[in-house]
């Protein structure tokens, strides 16, 4: 009983040690393979379809890594974080970008990273967090997301293309049709007078042409003379200008003193006007008294003036 219990023991003992050195395998390889590689997260606000743990994540095409775990951020349920496991030393600058990429039509996806300069800073973690690289959409990803929207904006437009081409559209399309075909026969049938009209545009258009520089020359002339009456009468004005303000001082006596004999001499004038009137009347009435005095009764008015006059005894 003894023999078989030894043997027992040491069966045991040795798979409790096989067991062991299994495990310290595995440990040391996992604490080794995370020495060599760096975790990052990354936020995508659109669908991941077709990414999955075990994906490829590339570098300007280069393999850099794989993706770790996928899952829905519980901070904000818009966006999905998608972890990155990365080889150590991975240049991942402060303005590397993160992009889901699909591997061919029917492929499946997995994360390109592009951007980076060597002026940015790395990365790195702060306060103790995972490193987070800013995503953004794919062209091809854009695309599948505003598919749907796509086909429901084909689908109303060929719903409107159905009724655009309903039987009394087309109907209405075809007569449409036919006054365009008679209006273009009419057409031909004057094209005769439609072409003698062109004709007659286009010598008309070439006379404009000859006639227009001369009718421009003209206008120059005109705009020059213009220009110089005008100069004159700013100059005559100036003149006048200067003259008032040479004979200011004069004019300025006369209306202060010269208009009050002004208007005394027109009040003489006036008078005299009146008296002349006056013996104009009276010659025109009887010359002879108003100019021999007394009565005209014993002159003969058929003798002249001057025979009425006393010239002195006959000798």
């Amino acid at each position: 009983m003894e023999t078989r219990a030894n043997y027992v023991f040491v069966g045991f003992s040795v798979l409790a040690a096989i067991a062991t050195i299994i495990v310290f395998i595995f440990w040391l390889g996992r604490s080794q393979l995370s020495k060599n590689e760096d975790i990052y997260h990354t936020y995508f606000s659109g669908s991941v379809t077709g990414l999955s743990s075990g994906s490829p994540v590339r570098y300007r095409g280069v393999p850099v890594g794989t993706v770790g775990f996928i899952a829905i951020d519980r901070q904000n349920i818009e966006r999905i974080r998608v972890t990155l496991k990365l080889r150590a030393n991975t240049p991942i600058k402060t303005d590397t970008v993160a992009s889901l990429e699909t591997a061919g039509i029917t492929g499946g996806s997995y994360i390109e990273l592009s951007g980076g300069t060597n002026a940015a800073p790395l990365l790195v973690s702060q306060n103790g967090e995972v490193p987070v690289i800013r995503s953004e959409s794919s062209g091809l990803q854009s695309a599948l997301d505003e598919a749907p929207k796509l086909i429901a904006k084909l689908n109303q437009l060929t719903d409107q293309a159905n009724k655009l081409l309903s039987d009394d559209n087309v109907k209405a399309l075809s007569g449409t049709f036919d006054h365009l075909n008679k209006l273009s026969a009419n057409l031909d049938a004057l094209s005769p007078d439609a072409k003698e009209m062109v004709a007659n545009l286009n010598k008309m258009t070439t006379d404009l042409n000859k006639q227009l520089p001369g009718l421009l020359d003209t206008i120059k002339q005109d705009g020059a003379s213009i220009k110089e009456a005008a100069d004159s009468f700013h100059k005559m004005g100036n003149d006048i200008d200067g003259l008032v303000n040479e004979n200011r001082a004069p004019l300025r006596d006369f209306t202060a003193n010269g208009l009050g004999e002004v208007g005394a001499l027109v009040a003489n004038l006036r008078t005299l006007t009146d008296t002349l009137n006056r013996v104009a009347d009276h010659l025109d009435r009887d010359p002879q008294r108003y100019l021999f005095g007394g009565t005209s009764a014993g002159v003969d008015p058929s003798r002249p003036l001057s025979s009425g006059i006393a010239t002195g005894p006959r000798k």
